[in-house]
């Protein structure tokens, strides 16, 4: 069974009793009270436990080098103190067994080659379940197209661009969790457009993705 069967219909199922109003059910098939953290006393950030072996397998595709290099250790922590409470709490369950959540960095160095690259060997050498990423929407869209071509989960949590889950770019193995970006153009313009004082407005966007979707959504 591929990976993507093994986790998608888990994640269906939980995510329709939450919807449902069926706390205690969804507490069943995680294993856990999803409502209660763990005791994080021994999370240290600068020296993570991370387990291996027969592990959900998540690669976090981000920029551990270069200018933005702080970028991605935010990621890997805030992953991290996550992947610690689940472990600390039995792991989650699939297909009858229990399996603990490992993390493992993916170095895009926010250039595009690198990101397939990077992701690729994810899929194909490390095995793993989830491409989870990223810094820049032209570098998940890559995230995303790799997804879809070997049928593994992406999960885009920090891109937010429109156009990556528009008609041309949706994949049905990339889920987003982010605001989109065109959602923070349309506030801004809809606050100035109660404000009614401002007149003529210049707008300053990346030359990228981003940066574009922004422009939109304010127009």
């Amino acid at each position: 069974m591929k990976p993507f069967r093994k986790l998608f219909w888990p994640f269906v199922i939980v995510c329709c009793l939450s919807l449902a109003g069926l706390p205690q059910a969804m507490a069943a098939i995680t294993s856990f009270d999803p409502d209660k953290m763990a005791d994080m006393s021994d999370f240290d950030p600068s020296n993570p436990i991370i387990p291996t072996g027969d592990t959900i397998k998540v690669a976090l595709v981000a920029s551990f080098s270069g200018p933005a290099a702080i970028v991605g250790e935010i990621y890997f922590i805030s992953a991290q103190w996550a992947a610690h409470d689940i472990n600390k709490r039995g792991g989650i369950l699939v297909d009858g067994k229990r399996k603990m959540v490992q993390i493992i960095r993916a170095n895009h160095q926010s250039q595009p080659a690198q990101t397939k690259k990077i992701a690729e060997r994810m899929v194909l050498q490390e095995k793993v379940d989830v491409l989870w990423g990223t810094n820049g929407s032209h570098l998940m869209k890559i995230i995303n197209q790799v997804a879809d071509k070997y049928k593994t989960i992406a999960q885009c949590t920090a891109a937010l661009s429109d156009e990556l889950y528009d008609a041309k770019n949706f994949t049905r193995y990339s889920f987003m969790s982010s605001f989109q970006t065109s959602q923070i153009g349309r506030a801004a313009a809809y606050y100035y457009s109660q404000r009614k004082k401002e007149k003529k407005f210049y707008i300053l966007c990346q030359d990228y993705l981003f940066g574009h979707s922004i422009d939109k959504g304010f127009k």
